[in-house]
């Protein structure tokens, strides 16, 4: 590793020896783009995340020291004092971070020579020299410390980013040699769970002009202090940055090449409070209430400024964290997801004085609020109310989003925030025809088990859930498509094909296959293959913000007579129906698809489910029943209404066998925010009847419609009711049940000759396009999926 050459010059002021001015007319320039690597609290993925990270990158770091908080007993989560003398071994500085640590302050500076030379002497124990570098504990500062910790033989010391900038927000300002003391160097940016690349660059790009950019990171991850966490993903990104675009990255004491560690302000507070007088933020705090009780509750918050500027909050509570969700389409630049989700904790936001628009939102059954706030210094804080409009969960409907990829880290202050119950995140994703999903390096990583994971009693998650989504065949870029398999026990150690030997897995596992969207270019032959159970109704691409992902993938045919062009892939609501079409031809095939929502987010610009599946759970609410309940079909899905109808007194997903002409009576309600547009009863995939909405609105602000009607019914086949409502803007929501089945004696339910020829087609021409590509086993399974359909299409007349 890095070793300074100029360690001469740090150990002549150590000894007290006057340095001539040649020596220091002998120190290098400070260049642009020179920054400081720190490490606080003796994480013990800095051994295991950060060295091998440096190391490959040829960076140098101070690593600074505690034997506090659970050091002496927890090696899960902090390291041993022979790893930290790897680091030593490896270059890096050692620094000293107090024995304890302890806070500096008034109170604690009769102590600090104990607590430092404790340190020391550890460090002499394990062949380290003696520190001369501190940093200070907590970031609390005491300008009455440094002539002790002169005394002490620092030569440099680094705080936060306080007091010019919050604590929370882990912002700060670079060194200015000569103006900061060499004792109270700043922090430049100090880490954080939500920081993303944008914050990292607004501390390094201060890197200028003599000024020198000091990062501090605390654990990469850090489990024992979660507020001070940083993603290794993003770590990786960050120091791959730095690299790439020739920043020189040293540790603390390699200052001494570019700056005299004896020249120091006679005032060290007077930058300070000068940077603090520059600064114009407001800071002030806010609370998110339940409009009914008055009890905090938690949400997504959305802050935008007058420009179009996004904004985001922080939590009051350093161990429950906001969660900051940042996430553009690469389809299209209108499509935007900024937001933060609060826990159930007063918020934070430090902004510059202006007009500034508030939303806030929680799940499918709160009505969102909007609100405008005037920002000024000595503004009160804000409370934000919001009101429940449903609560389904009172009749047994508890909600799920199947298909997200997000870190199963954020899920307990998310799925809060979004009044969601169940969420499978695809801890295992490939995409890679030849590379198996648990060995992709693409999911999560992590010791996550088999089991669900309960947040609190309605709230879980489960951690073996996996995406196989194809955009390399071959070794080339050749996209196939997606399925999920969820709720399995076994990591899936085998890539994609055959699909014989992953439905044996899944099945052994009593797992549900799920086919994510229905225009891939293998979906339609997937669903005989795999023995598809789910259908992805309200998926990934229904996006609260604007619709992004236009003509993508295989359009629609013709006979589908869709909304716009027709092609299905070009506006939101052409989409919708194309995906209700395909749907619709699947179920007429005999296909037993229950249908299913997901959002894909982590990845995708959509809140967590904002496309969601209820569920009707009977018995009280658990994961197993709720899963049997989704592969049962006793469910809607929906991004917004609450579609809550029986057929003969029975839940979608029942199926019933009667006579020609028997009576089929609907009951229920839907309950919507604002006012349907639209209800229709669906047989065998075709509108069968309309009902004209009430939008009566009920004491708590929302619209219901009551549903009681009796029908005959009309030969075997399915029936399905689906819903619309009107949105600003010229969008929608919509809700969709799970189909009753009914089988008459003597009636066969057939699809109809353009559903089937059209299925058809879809595997012939996909068989067509991958032949060249495609393991002959993988073709084999391509032709008895084609062998299914022809067999169906040779009922038809």
């Amino acid at each position: 590793m890095i070793s300074s050459t100029r360690h001469w010059t740090t150990w002549a002021l150590l000894l007290g020896i006057l340095l001539p001015a040649a020596v220091i007319d002998a120190l290098e320039p400070i260049p642009d783009r020179l920054v400081v690597l720190t490490f606080d609290d003796s994480v013990a993925s800095h051994h295991s995340v950060v060295r091998p990270v440096l190391k490959r990158f040829g960076f140098n770091a101070t690593f600074f020291i505690t034997e506090g908080f659970s050091f002496r007993t927890n090696k899960q989560d902090y390291m041993t004092w022979d790893q930290i003398a790897d680091l030593h071994r490896d270059g890096f500085e050692i620094g000293n971070h107090t024995r304890d640590h302890w806070s500096v302050n008034p109170d604690t500076l009769g102590r600090l020579r104990e607590q430092v030379e404790a340190i020391d002497a550890r460090c002499a124990e394990h062949g380290i020299p003696k520190p001369i570098s501190f940093g200070y504990p907590g970031n609390a500062i005491a300008p009455a410390a440094l002539p002790l910790l002169r005394q002490l033989g620092f030569l440099w010391a680094r705080r936060g980013g306080a007091p010019e900038h919050s604590y929370e927000w882990g912002r700060g300002f670079a060194y200015e040699p000569g103006r900061d003391h060499p004792l109270l160097i700043p922090s430049a940016g100090d880490a954080r769970p939500d920081w993303t690349m944008a914050d990292f660059l607004r501390a390094v790009d201060q890197a200028r002009d003599g000024r020198i950019a000091v990062l501090q990171f605390h654990g990469v991850p850090d489990r024992d202090h979660p507020w001070v966490h940083m993603d290794p993903v993003l770590f990786n990104q960050c120091m791959s940055h730095l690299k790439t675009q020739g920043f020189t990255v040293v540790a603390l004491r390699d200052l001494s090449r570019y700056v005299d560690p004896s020249v120091a302000p006679l005032q060290p507070m007077e930058i300070i409070e000068r940077r603090k007088q520059t600064r114009t933020e407001v800071r002030f705090d806010g609370r998110i209430l339940s409009g009914d009780t008055g009890e905090l509750i938690p949400a997504r918050l959305y802050v935008r400024d007058a420009a179009g500027g996004w904004w985001f909050a922080k939590s009051s509570s350093m161990t429950e964290p906001a969660i900051r969700y940042e996430r553009k389409s690469s389809f299209s630049a209108d499509s935007v997801e900024m937001h933060v989700t609060v826990p159930a904790r007063p918020f934070r936001l430090e902004l510059p004085p202006g007009r500034y628009e508030v939303s806030v939102e929680k799940g499918k059954e709160w009505h969102p609020l909007i609100q405008e706030i005037d920002v000024k210094p000595g503004m009160s804080a804000v409370d934000l109310r919001l009101r429940r409009w449903s609560d389904v969960a009172r009749e047994g409907w508890y909600s799920g989003d199947v298909h997200n990829h997000r870190n199963p880290a954020d899920l307990p202050n998310v799925m809060r925030a979004e009044d969601l119950n169940v969420a499978l995140p695809m801890v295992d994703w490939t995409t890679v025809d030849t590379v198996a999903p648990a060995v992709s390096g693409r999911g999560f990583p992590g010791a996550y088990g088999n089991e669900p994971v309960y947040v609190d009693a309605l709230h879980v998650w489960h951690p073996r859930n996996t995406e196989y989504e194809i955009f390399t065949t071959a070794g080339r870029s050749h996209t196939l498509g997606a399925f999920l398999v969820l709720n399995h026990r076994a990591r899936f150690d085998r890539p994609v094909f055959p699909l014989a030997e992953v439905v044996r897995q899944a099945r052994v596992d009593g797992a549900l296959i799920d086919l994510e969207k229905h225009n891939w270019p293998w979906s339609i032959a997937m669903v005989p293959l795999l023995g598809v159970d789910l259908f992805e109704l309200a998926n990934n691409h229904h996006w609260r913000t604007d619709f992004g992902v236009r003509n993508w993938a295989d359009p629609a045919p013709p006979w589908m007579k869709l909304p716009g062009s027709g092609n299905g892939i070009d506006t939101e609501l052409a989409w919708t129906h194309y995906g209700f079409e395909t749907y619709y031809a699947l179920l007429n095939c005999g296909f037993n698809l229950r249908p299913s929502a997901g959002t894909a987010n982590g990845v995708h610009p959509v809140p967590l489910g904002f496309s969601r599946v209820y569920v009707k759970v009977d018995g009280g609410f658990s994961y197993d029943r709720w899963m049997r309940g989704l592969a049962a079909g006793r469910s809607f899905v929906t991004t917004g209404p609450m579609l809550l109808a029986t057929v003969n007194q029975q839940s979608p997903g029942e199926a019933f066998r009667m006579e020609q002409g028997a009576v089929i009576r609907l009951d229920g309600e839907i309950l919507s925010e604002q006012p349907l547009e639209s209800i229709e009863w669906i047989r065998n995939g075709q509108v069968w009847r309309r009902i004209e909405p009430g939008n009566e609105q009920t004491p708590s602000g929302a619209y219901r419609t009551r549903l009681r009607g009796d029908m005959a019914a009309e030969g075997s086949g399915w029936l399905a009711l689906r819903c619309f409502e009107r949105r600003a803007g010229s969008r929608f929501r919509f809700a969709h049940t799970a189909p009753w089945r009914i089988e008459v004696p003597g009636s066969e339910l057939l699809p109809r000759r353009e559903q089937v020829d059209w299925l058809v087609s879809r595997v012939e021409s996909e068989i067509v396009r991958s032949r060249s590509l495609l393991p002959s086993v993988a073709l084999a399974e391509y032709e008895k999926s084609l062998e299914a359909y022809r067999k169906i299409a040779a009922k038809v007349r």
